[in-house]
């Protein structure tokens, strides 16, 4: 993976007056520009804008912990300073009036906005235009397709994404990348594109895993205007990094989705559960259901919150968006609730289940990104995950058969952010020292 100058380190200097912001974000805006044209990350780029906020930065010399940071923004959560088009081709002229509040809280730490990444149609299905940074004949993953491929090109040190079902692991695995899905509501969506309510997640893509901790702890806490984040505290991850790494009591679940693995990617699954001495973690039959409770949920509720851009899009949204938004429509009130029951219980179960451990290790897609820009690839190992609410990591190092990044999932038990991802750190570690 191509390494652009860290988060913490840009910051760093900026704050101690041994670089300016406007040369940070000015060598970001030159990476930008020696790729873009290939990669096609962006959907949107203001290098006036981005400069203008860096010199006025300069001035005030910013003691704030995102100093002259450049960071990229998915394009389904709101910019008053930029277009926020929800990967849609009728609302390409939609202009925010205020920024989301994680958008706010990046800008109040210092960082500055270059642009806004590409996402799928409405973060559902229809593939971008972005090409995976290896491999520009492979899909990047989505619906943060351009956040994950601008950071896997080294482009930026930090991008947000969502996650509904495996649109931050899947990329992050696919372009080689830290990415995390925190626990369901510790980061709140105030001015997100809502697709579901009971499944909806913000997250962050880095290089590092130290500027992705940094990231998390400043966008989240609680938002009283989500109402999954209510009295939420903010997270110190951060912090937590910082303490020295034990090794972790991990386990390892194949899931329902294991029939789906690629035979040379199982294969190195089960080649690292057996050398890290992970346990085998048997998911249990209840967890068969969960694709179909996922479906059911988030058809209902997209189908609630999106037929708006239904009406107004017509046949301008995809088919395949506006089939699952009449699915949904379809789908019974009772249907609906027993779902949401099913999955209340699978919550108690993990809960019993993750207690003795600090993490588990799973896929996060079937392996590496798969050929051909149609298809954003499985989500299969990372939708059970969002379902439950719980933290969600890929931890790069990990390669397939034709040497591209294959990531590994590590997951915990709701709340347990810090601990998650203290295991993710550890195995990150393992898995560099053990690299060719």
């Amino acid at each position: 993976m191509a390494l652009c100058p860290s988060a913490i380190e840009t910051a760093r200097a900026v704050r101690a007056g041994e670089q300016a912001a406007t040369a940070a974000i000015q060598a970001a805006l030159d990476r930008i520009g020696a790729r873009e044209a290939d990669l096609l990350a962006f959907e949107y780029l203001d290098p006036k804008a981005a400069l203008n906020t860096a010199a006025a930065l300069d001035t005030a010399r910013s003691e704030q912990p995102l100093a002259g940071v450049p960071i990229a923004i998915k394009d389904i959560i709101d910019t008053a300073d930029m277009p926020t088009r929800n990967g849609c081709a009728h609302e390409f002229d939609r202009r925010p009036s205020a920024d989301a509040t994680v958008v706010r809280r990046l800008k109040q730490a210092g960082a500055i906005v270059v642009g806004k990444t590409t996402t799928t149609e409405c973060a559902y299905y229809s593939p971008t235009k972005t090409r995976n940074p290896h491999d520009p004949a492979r899909t990047p993953g989505g619906s943060s397709s351009g956040s994950a491929a601008a950071i896997g090109a080294g482009l930026v040190p930090l991008a947000l994404g969502t996650q509904t079902s495996g649109s931050i692991i899947r990329p992050a695995s696919f372009c080689g990348v830290w990415g995390m899905k925190p626990s369901f509501g510790l980061v709140p969506r105030t001015g997100v594109l809502m697709l579901c309510q009971s499944l909806d997640h913000v997250g962050a893509l880095a290089g590092r895993i130290e500027d992705l901790a940094r990231a998390i702890d400043l966008i989240s806490g609680a938002d009283d205007h989500d109402p999954a984040s209510v009295g939420a505290r903010p997270s110190r991850l951060e912090h937590a990094l910082g303490l020295p790494l034990d090794r972790p009591r991990l386990a390892f679940a194949r899931s329902f989705a294991w029939p789906e693995m690629e035979p040379s990617a199982a294969q190195r699954f089960d080649a690292l559960s057996k050398k890290l001495g992970a346990v085998e973690l048997d998911m249990g039959a209840p967890f068969d259901d969960a694709l179909l409770l996922h479906r059911t949920i988030m058809a209902h509720e997209m189908a609630h919150n999106l037929w708006p851009k239904y009406l107004a899009g017509g046949e301008r949204l995809s088919k395949q968006l506006r089939e699952f938004l009449i699915e949904g429509r379809g789908i019974s009130a009772e249907r609906y609730f027993d779902a949401l029951k099913g999955i209340a219980r699978l919550k108690t179960i993990t809960e019993r289940l993750f207690r003795p451990f600090d993490g588990i290790i799973t896929p996060s897609a079937p392996g590496e990104a798969p050929l051909g820009l149609s298809f954003t690839g499985s989500r299969a190992f990372c939708l059970l995950w969002s379902t439950l609410g719980v933290p969600a990591v890929n931890v790069p190092g990990l390669k397939g058969e034709a040497g591209l990044p294959l990531g590994v999932q590590v997951v915990g038990a709701r709340g347990s952010d810090a601990q998650t991802l203290r295991a993710a750190a550890w195995l990150g570690q393992a898995l560099a020292s053990a690299a060719p």
